[in-house]
């Protein structure tokens, strides 16, 4: 088994093995010890590059403050403190990644220390360069605006033989429209091959932001409950995933199997993953207020990750419970 793994993390208590091709990570207790409720550094970091976006969508969870972008260098400065334990980086922030004026560069370096990245993007210009550079990605996924932009984002990282996936915000308004792409149902605006698609991942809306503005698109229990009953029924259409946000709410009304809960993460925040901010402010997740932000010019990663309170909290939070969002959405 372990032959199919590229990267490898071992310690006294557990094993965690990568493989940076397919992206199958395993986590393994060992010594006869349980699985980790947590690691000693997380294996997913999500990293804000972008500070700044030209784009106000009403929902953004970021909100429309403009900040200057990640610069390169603390880009690499936070590379060098995770290279040996964390997998992969999930870059986002406030607006598309691959607009970032260092965004080859930063790929580049993800790779040269063996760090797997991705990236979500509206689609918005996404040129041919750019495009090039995301081979390097192990996925990169598209947000769904039911735009041109979208579908032909979509369409031209698929034929380029990107690894890509679409990001649907689930809400009350899209809730019908997430039935149906569970029940095998294509959308009439999808011309592009879905069949070429890795997954569809729904992500739960976020009352954050500029969403605290149209907070009235939050779904109702009586819509996740029945968005609930279809989640875990096969229709062989598309690979589903979702956000430990809405998993969460999922798991209160549905009943998965043994096989199918051991592929489910619950909130992972502060436990296996963690978001570092374009200022580099660190904090469990992305979600998170301010006052759980630590600052990274003032300590490094591996300290605030094992020894500071606001990481200490989610994981006391999430020990009492972990199917609970620490932030509660």
């Amino acid at each position: 088994m372990f032959k199919n793994f590229d990267r490898g993390y071992l310690t006294e208590t557990y094993a965690l093995l990568f493989n940076t091709q397919s992206g199958v990570e395993i986590l393994q207790g060992i010594n006869g010890n349980d699985d980790p409720f947590f690691l000693q550094m997380p294996s997913l970091l999500d990293i804000g590059i972008m500070g700044t976006c030209k784009h106000k969508c009403v929902f953004c969870y970021q909100g429309h403050e403009q900040k200057p972008n990640m610069t390169l260098s603390d880009f690499r400065r936070v590379i060098d403190q995770v290279k040996d334990y964390t997998n992969q980086v999930a870059l986002g922030g406030r607006g598309d990644p691959n607009k970032h004026e260092n965004f080859k560069e930063i790929i580049e370096y993800c790779r040269k220390n063996n760090v797997v990245p991705n990236y979500t993007t509206s689609g918005i210009d996404l040129t041919p360069d750019e495009i090039e550079i995301s081979k390097m990605c192990g996925a990169v996924a598209v947000s769904e605006y039911e735009a041109p932009y979208t579908y032909k984002a979509i369409t031209n990282l698929i034929d380029a033989g990107i690894k890509t996936n679409i990001h649907q915000i689930y809400t009350n308004q899209t809730h019908i429209k997430s039935l149906h792409i569970l029940l095998g149902y294509i959308p009439a605006e999808w011309k592009f091959d879905y069949s070429k698609l890795n997954a569809i991942i729904f992500l739960l809306f976020k009352p954050q932001g500029a969403g605290k503005d149209v907070k009235y698109l939050m779904p109702t229990e009586a819509q996740i409950k029945d968005f609930s009953k279809f989640v875990f029924k096969d229709n062989g259409r598309f690979k589903i995933g979702m956000d430990s946000c809405l998993i969460n709410h999922v798991l209160k009304y549905s009943n998965p199997t043994e096989l199918q809960r051991m592929s489910i993460d619950t909130c992972e925040a502060g436990r296996m993953s963690a978001y570092i901010t374009q200022d580099l402010k660190f904090k469990p997740c992305s979600f998170a207020e301010k006052h759980t932000e630590v600052d990274l010019t003032k300590d490094t990663i591996e300290n605030v990750w094992n020894n500071s309170k606001p990481f200490s909290m989610f994981r006391y939070y999430l020990t009492c419970n972990p199917d609970i969002c620490p932030i509660q959405f």
